[in-house]
């Protein structure tokens, strides 16, 4: 494995529960990463891997700030060029406090930040908080700050959510920050709450070349860490997990030829799960998926296989 950039899922808590969010974050959610695990994940891929990239997540990182700022630092003094964050701002609603966080992310390294601001997003945090949150990271001397926006179809498009995501985004011009704008897609709980946005397309085929995550199977350059220790290379595909098997040797040993799931998606795609054993008893309608990377995680998730 070729891997250049590694992330972490920090936590699945949220202070939001966003209709369309991916990783159905929450603040019912619980699940949070290590210290210690977070700092042995770190250091066992950059043993073995020249890291380019770092980024932490959730959920919503910034509820566990001390957790963040520590790994943020763990990462820079390993000597990793890009550290970056995702975080919905929720941290801004005090301008104070996010001056002392921002300074606090910078000395630690942080030098990216994606800001989540979406109509999405807006329904459960005030603009004001990201808004500070971003002002703030600007004056402490974060070099790159970015809205993060999602859309269903694009920002230009009339339906009620992107019409709204433009609205914020004009009155967030003035800041002068850039807005990388992505569309959402059919995983989590998009797939319930907005599938009517969602443009069906061929099933059939292998996943090689366009993973949902775009991160080649065959030789990955990115993996993503949850609290529980699995270490995914596409949307809840597991190789491994870093709990149990030191992450060095995960990294080194990868071979996709050897794992079922994995090997059965590179050379048929999602489809050809539909012969392993284990998913004799299901039955497949293939109207009721939206595209291949669907109906693989769906598959994977009704079946418990990884």
């Amino acid at each position: 494995m070729n891997l250049r950039r590694l992330e972490f899922t920090l936590t699945r808590k949220c202070s939001s529960q966003c209709i369309h969010c991916q990783a159905e974050a929450s603040p019912s959610r619980k699940d949070v990463m290590d210290i210690k695990d977070a700092y042995n994940y770190l250091s066992e891929a950059a043993a073995v891997s020249d890291l380019e990239s770092f980024m932490a997540f959730g959920g919503e990182p910034m509820l566990y700030p001390e957790l963040a700022i520590a790994v943020f630092k763990k990462a820079h003094e390993l000597g990793i060029p890009s550290i970056d964050m995702i975080t919905n701002g929720v941290w801004g609603k005090d301008r104070k406090k996010a001056e002392k966080w921002a300074e606090k992310l910078k000395a630690a390294g942080l030098n990216k930040v994606n800001m989540s601001v979406d109509a999405f997003h807006a329904k459960h945090i005030p603009i004001e908080y990201p808004q500070n949150a971003a002002l703030a990271l600007v004056r402490a001397g974060v070099e790159n700050i970015k809205w993060n926006v999602a859309v269903v179809e694009s920002i230009d498009a009339e339906n009620e959510y992107d019409k709204e995501t433009k609205r914020i985004l004009k009155k967030l011009e003035p800041i002068g920050i850039e807005a990388n704008i992505f569309k959402i897609m059919p995983v989590g709980r998009a797939v319930q709450n907005l599938r009517e946005f969602f443009k069906s397309t061929p099933l059939h085929g292998p996943c090689e070349g366009e993973p949902i995550l775009g991160n080649p199977l065959t030789n990955p350059d990115s993996i993503c860490i949850e609290p529980s220790g699995s270490v995914n290379i596409c949307w809840n595909l597991s190789i491994g997990n870093a709990g149990k098997t030191p992450l060095s040797r995960i990294i080194k040993e990868y071979d996709w030829r050897k794992d079922s799931i994995i090997k059965t998606l590179v050379e048929d795609g999602p489809i050809g799960l539909l012969r392993l054993p284990k998913t004799h008893v299901y039955e497949f309608q293939e109207t009721n998926y939206i595209n291949k990377c669907h109906l693989c995680t769906e598959i994977r998730k009704i079946l418990n296989i990884s």
